[in-house]
């Protein structure tokens, strides 16, 4: 297998390379980052700078893990390796403070958006299928990601890739400096919308914004202070919250919603995004409902559904949940 790194500059090739190497390459990119910290700071802010710097111990470490549940040997291999080369080309554009621009990218890649808010440089992630054309307009998918994960984690499975090449959606992952529920980050979640608008072609009527996790729970938030940016929110093992239920209904009456949850999930309880399937309809917004059975909290446990669920959304198709048990009891609460 040849992995060519994603980086301005980086020269990193692995040919069958040994986890060890490929670790001590890994850390000393980042005793590199970590001596041009401070300059680093100025461009990205303080909160994340070290964010980056960590990331890239953590990769190394990750080839020593083995493939957890849901991933063979080869998929989780392919996982690290692509986080590993998203996460080394962030580190690398900002040591050398020279920025890809997003209407360059071609497959997968990082690069970074200016912040309306103060100025930084925040990063994205992105794929943008081999299908695109600059002229013909392409689907758009915001993907939030999950808590103490980044925005690498969540675009790097390949499963990712191929829905986008099947579906021809550019798909847009925002950091949002790491912050909880997205609070104090939306701006940064508008900046990615607004600039991938800029770089590519984009079908105004087929602009999605989908999140994992803590992202699924903060999707319910973050939609309805743009409603008509959204033709339509994809909720995965994450749930609306009872204190935003009256902004969703108020603001987001045109928007279809698809829910998505696994039977298994010891995280975010199966109940919590049933109830909001179950709310959603009997509001009188058009929802659709997904349970995997035996899927866990896992992404990558919920393929088959999350397959079906990209394709209903591209589609338009909206399938009103019936025989669903249980009330409408929405969480006060992210769990």
């Amino acid at each position: 297998m040849i992995v060519r790194w994603l980086a301005a500059g980086a020269a990193i090739v692995l040919i069958g390379a040994q986890a060890a190497a490929v670790g001590n390459s890994l850390r000393a990119i980042a005793a590199s980052y970590y001596e041009g910290a401070g300059r680093i700071a100025i461009l990205t802010g303080r909160d994340s700078t070290m964010d980056y710097y960590q990331r890239l111990l953590d990769d190394a470490d990750l080839f020593n893990v083995p493939a957890p549940g849901h991933y063979t040997a080869e998929a989780w291999q392919q996982l690290v390796e692509t986080e590993s080369q998203l996460d080394i080309s962030l580190a690398t554009q900002l040591l050398h403070q020279s920025f890809q621009p997003m209407a360059t990218i071609r497959g997968l890649g990082e690069t970074f958006v200016r912040s309306s808010k103060d100025g930084t440089m925040q990063p994205v992630a992105i794929y943008v299928p081999s299908g695109y054309s600059p002229g013909n307009p392409a689907p758009l998918i915001v993907f939030l990601h999950g808590r103490l994960q980044a925005e690498s984690h969540l675009i790097a499975p390949r499963f990712i890739a191929d829905l986008s090449e099947q579906t021809g959606t550019i798909v847009v992952a925002p950091y949002g400096r790491g912050y909880y529920d997205f609070r104090d980050s939306a701006s940064d979640v508008y900046d990615a919308f607004d600039a991938a608008n800029r770089a590519f072609t984009i079908d105004r009527a087929k602009r999605y914004l989908a999140g994992y996790s803590m992202g699924g729970f903060s999707a319910f938030n973050i939609a309805p202070m743009h409603p008509s940016d959204w033709a339509a929110v994809m909720c995965i093992a994450g749930s609306l919250l009872a204190s935003r239920a009256s902004r969703v209904t108020t603001l987001l009456s045109n928007t279809r919603f698809y829910v998505l949850t696994g039977t298994g999930d010891d995280n975010v309880p199966t109940a919590f995004p049933t109830a909001t399937a179950i709310f959603l309809r009997d509001s009188g917004l058009r929802v659709t409902f997904y349970a995997q059975p035996d899927g866990t909290h896992a992404l990558s446990s919920l393929q088959p559904i999350l397959s079906r669920a990209w394709a209903d959304m591209e589609r338009g198709v909206v399938r009103l949940p019936t025989g669903l048990a249980g009330g409408a009891d929405l969480p006060e609460a992210e769990p």
